[in-house]
């Protein structure tokens, strides 16, 4: 039984915790690794359900970024559990990682990145030094590793989508109506994940609203529901009672079951334009939820324009709303997109091939 420890900033509700949570499991179930989960933070929501799997996870518990005792936490976990193959994921981790390199036992590093995020810029500056000192750098998009690049980070560089349970999304049946906020004849766009400011939700509820105010919605009346947590929730009801949308607006809180979700609305919007991959996005065309996001180079490695999606000019942030009235006018059109989105991922994106794909990475002698 060979060892692996998984090194990440923090294991909150986000994609790259449950890319890693995907990927533990995955691996365990092979029966040939056995995984360890460490989160530079406390062991957070997704760690608890990692603990529910049944993967060990470790909290190293630092009080910021600027923790220097949370390095000496880290050696001690590599002494106890002395693992074959580190894969550190986000750049704080990828710092932790690369510094202790040099002390713990001899093995293979591997560093990943899940974002696009331009600031801060720092970030970036710091994983083009790091980057020479591991086996590789794995990323979801080829346009993150040309970012590092264009910082002058050079490593071997891999490629690997991040993958879901394509089958779990595709046959989950929608939230029970019972337990739905909105009215039974809404039409309903949402999203799922962090509220960061990074995905820019405040977008996705001034859209809303110039539709709900023009009336643009049709007979049905529009609802949008936001299903996560995070930083920007208390800004965000306070932004949809001042557009006039906060009857319309509904805050779900965090959910260990998003699938339900998905097949509950008509539209995942998703209006950040730091996304490496995506996840939510990926999730929701499972679902045969359709996606109304901005056209952006690493967006487009997911979603197809007028095939399996929606995408819209990122230079213009009025076209979110224009985006969501062609999508909202046209039950047809919507399924029509949910149907193939739902094809494509299967084919694309299952995590059965992902965890196949970081086997033969993690493998390599």
């Amino acid at each position: 039984m060979r060892k692996i420890i998984f090194l990440i900033t923090d294991l909150d509700l986000g994609g790259s915790p449950l890319v890693v949570r995907r990927l533990a499991c995955g691996l365990a179930a092979s029966g040939t690794w056995q995984p360890t989960v460490v989160s530079l933070a406390t062991p957070g929501v997704v760690g608890r359900w990692l603990r529910r799997d049944g993967v060990q996870v470790v909290g190293l518990h630092a009080r910021g970024p600027r923790d220097g005792a949370v390095l000496r936490r880290w050696l001690e976990v590599l002494q106890v559990v002395e693992p074959d193959v580190v894969m550190s994921v986000l750049i704080h981790a990828n710092v932790i990682a690369a510094l202790g390199s040099g002390f713990g036992p001899q093995c293979r590093y591997f560093q990943s990145i899940h974002t696009l995020a331009e600031n801060p810029a720092w970030h970036w500056h710091a994983q083009s030094l790091i980057a020479g000192q591991c086996a590789a750098v794995i990323a979801p998009s080829r346009f993150i590793l040309q970012r590092i690049a264009s910082y002058g980070g050079v490593s071997p560089g891999v490629v690997i989508p991040n993958g879901i349970d394509v089958e779990c999304f595709a046959k989950a049946p929608p939230i029970k109506a019972t337990l739905r906020p909105w009215p039974a004849d809404a039409l309903v766009v949402g999203y799922v994940g962090r509220f960061d400011p990074v995905k820019r939700l405040p977008l996705l509820l001034q859209a809303a609203a110039a539709l709900i105010h023009a009336h643009e919605a049709g007979c049905r009346p529009l609802h949008v529901a936001l299903v996560g947590y995070g930083e920007q929730e208390a800004y965000l009801r306070n932004l949809a009672a001042e557009l006039g949308i906060a009857p319309r607006v509904h805050f779900t809180g965090v959910t260990s079951t998003p699938q339900h979700w998905y097949k509950a609305m008509d539209v995942l919007c998703m209006p950040s334009l730091a996304e490496g991959f995506g996840l939510n996005m990926v999730e929701a065309m499972a679902a045969g939820t359709p996606v109304l996001a901005f056209d952006t180079p690493a967006v487009r490695e997911v979603v197809t324009h007028c095939r399996t999606g929606w995408l819209v000019d990122p230079a213009r942030t009025s076209a979110l709303a224009q985006g969501l009235a062609v999508l909202l006018k046209d039950n047809s059109f919507r399924g029509e997109l949910g149907a193939m989105a739902a094809k494509e991922t299967a084919r694309r994106f299952d995590a059965v091939q992902m965890v196949e794909q970081y086997q033969k990475i993690f493998g390599q002698t």
